[in-house]
């Protein structure tokens, strides 16, 4: 992490302690006490089944302080603060400031993760950058993954996600972004966020804490007209993406090679090049010029951003391919939205061979839960899809409705019962597409197909 010393962290979260702090280097700041090492800062966490502030007395020698909710009977020198929580995010704040790295934060319904590795792949061509690992996209992974930040990071992707309103209010007062790109709206924790209106008023709490360093510059996709039709305030700056040559940054001539890659030439303003992406479908390409325009904001050359979207590669459980038997299986069960549930369903048509999906529930969707898991079903009719197995009495509306649009070989089982339709069903040259929300945990019926 950057250079930080306990008084800094004091100031930060607006703390007190009633001994004189060491005059000593922080080396890391953690949550988790198995994770003590000198020259650490815990900070103590009440969870609902487990209060950090019980481990302390455990990890005394082990680590440096210790930021607490209340006072403990120990050795520790201890930061006393109204909220660890909040601490946390004060904590994260100062180091993104203290670093003077470029953020560029990523949100939107769709397409944040992949947005945020092939921006990291872009920046990374020229600057050391930092990137959001795994889900730490809300307010507590945000900070952590800040506090990953050394003395040679110059650029920062932050993933940013949310479910409620006033969430992207706190994440970007600790992100404070210097660019923001937007995917899109979608009908994605509509549970909460009512609809789209409400998701992009959430989502675009964002804009107000941005940086102003580099003007606060919103790379927005031009193809979501929620997005398009954004008043953006006068402080900050749009730059637009998508197919219309009017956009900066736009794609023509695409070229999908089945289930593999695309190539398409990128437009950059008055520039173009010809780009090899490895990966497949047109929500992709989207995703490429989003984080292309991200590049150039950042002062690339199109043939660095060329290099940096090439050089991409898929996270595990979004949309990366298992050989099984002379098959192959899309692991795409990471998270789900009807957006996203299509886009993967029509990648999945570029296949050859036999097609195969293996469905399960889309939550947090609210009143047009019913409606738009029927949607995913009328479509996969559309597809004409081999096998169509679903998992979860949400996802049961999708077989029903891809069996009222003429679509026959459709079951609705449990996970048990799906990995052994699957196993036997399976031949070789067929593509099996897996996908479902977080919650649903699909990757455990990958796995019991495909083990011995």
């Amino acid at each position: 992490m950057i250079e930080l010393e306990l008084n800094e962290i004091l100031k930060a979260t607006g703390g007190y302690a009633k001994v004189v702090l060491p005059d000593t280097k922080v080396k890391s700041i953690i949550t988790d006490s198995r994770k003590a090492e000198d020259g650490a800062v815990f900070v103590a966490l009440k969870g609902e089944r487990v209060d950090g502030h019980s481990f302390i007395n455990g990890i005394i020698g082990r680590i440096l302080a210790a930021v607490v909710e209340n006072e403990v009977d120990s050795e520790v020198p201890q930061i006393v603060v109204p909220s660890t929580y909040g601490a946390i995010r004060d904590i994260g704040a100062y180091i993104r400031e203290k670093s003077g790295v470029t953020v560029i934060g990523v949100t939107g319904s769709v397409g944040k993760t992949s947005v945020k590795e092939l921006t990291a792949a872009v920046v990374s061509q020229r600057f050391n950058t930092l990137k959001t690992e795994k889900n730490h996209n809300n307010e507590l992974g945000l900070p952590m993954t800040l506090f990953r930040l050394t003395e040679d990071d110059e650029a920062a992707v932050l993933e940013m996600g949310i479910s409620y309103f006033g969430e992207m209010t706190r994440l970007s007062r600790i992100a404070r972004p210097d660019i923001a790109i937007f995917t899109n709206i979608e009908n994605v924790h509509t549970e909460n966020l009512i609809d789209r209106d409400g998701v992009l008023q959430a989502k675009t709490e964002l804009v107000a804490n941005m940086h102003d360093t580099r003007g606060g510059v919103l790379i927005l996709n031009g193809e979501d007209d929620k997005l398009r039709g954004y008043q953006v305030p006068d402080n900050r700056r749009a730059v637009y993406y998508g197919f219309d040559k009017n956009f900066f940054a736009y794609a023509d001539n695409i070229v999908p090679h089945g289930i593999e890659s695309t190539d398409f030439t990128l437009h950059l303003g008055e520039e173009s090049i010809r780009v090899e992406l490895p990966a497949s479908g047109m929500h992709m390409v989207l995703n490429a010029l989003a984080a292309a325009a991200a590049g150039h904001e950042m002062g690339l050359t199109i043939s660095e951003i060329k290099r940096g979207l090439e050089s991409f590669v898929q996270v595990e459980g979004r949309m990366t391919k298992i050989d099984f038997n002379g098959a192959t299986i899309i692991n795409d069960c990471y998270n789900a939205s009807p957006t996203s549930m299509a886009a993967s369903l029509t990648v999945l048509k570029e296949a050859s061979g036999r097609k195969l999906a293996l469905l399960g529930d889309m939550l947090e969707l609210g009143e047009r839960t019913e409606e738009l898991h029927r949607g995913i079903g009328a479509l996969c009719a559309e597809l004409k899809l081999d096998v169509l197995v679903t998992v979860g009495e949400l996802a049961g509306n999708i077989a029903s409705e891809a069996r009222k649009n003429g679509l026959e070989n459709v079951c609705a089982v449990t996970k048990e019962e799906a990995a052994k339709v699957l196993k036997s069903e399976l031949k070789p040259g067929d593509t099996l597409l897996v996908k479902a929300s977080r919650g649903m945990a699909l990757e455990t019926v990958i796995k019991a197909i495909t083990e011995d």
